[in-house]
């Protein structure tokens, strides 16, 4: 029997079913949501289906890669009750002592924001005073 070169096996076609999934299993090694040492598989099926005569065969090739799962995501919760009004409530907590405000949580006043020049600091005051330097006293 001659030697069957796989680069150029079904016309090259083998090769790049082969790379296609050597690609995904790449693909899946980089995705940061997946386990990193969790093991990947490619298989490669060629089915030999002879004809009845057994002078003619047909092959059929197929490839499928087994890929990492999406890893799960943990988080955790803070649950307590308002002493005031008896209301239960749930936060996420990420990177946060428990029961520790975040700034997102502080109600600000209703002042009004100010505007300030970003070199000097110098905070804009919007007046309606007239200041009449003349008039002023020394």
């Amino acid at each position: 029997m001659r030697h069957v070169n796989l680069e150029e096996f079904a016309e090259g076609k083998l090769s790049a079913k082969i790379n296609r999934e050597l690609e995904r299993v790449a693909k899946n090694i980089q995705d940061p949501n997946t386990d990193s040492t969790k093991e990947r598989k490619i298989t490669v099926t060629i089915k030999i289906r002879p004809n009845h005569d057994r002078d003619y065969t047909d092959f059929y090739i197929e490839t499928k890669s087994v890929l990492a799962p999406d890893a799960g995501i943990r988080t955790g919760f803070s649950i307590g009750k308002d002493l005031k009004t008896g209301v239960v409530d749930m936060m996420e907590t990420v990177n946060q002592i428990p029961g520790q405000m975040s700034l997102e949580e502080v109600e600000t006043e209703g002042r009004p924001e100010q505007t300030f020049d970003p070199e000097t600091g110098e905070i804009y005051e919007a007046s309606d005073k007239v200041v009449d330097l003349r008039a002023r006293k020394m």
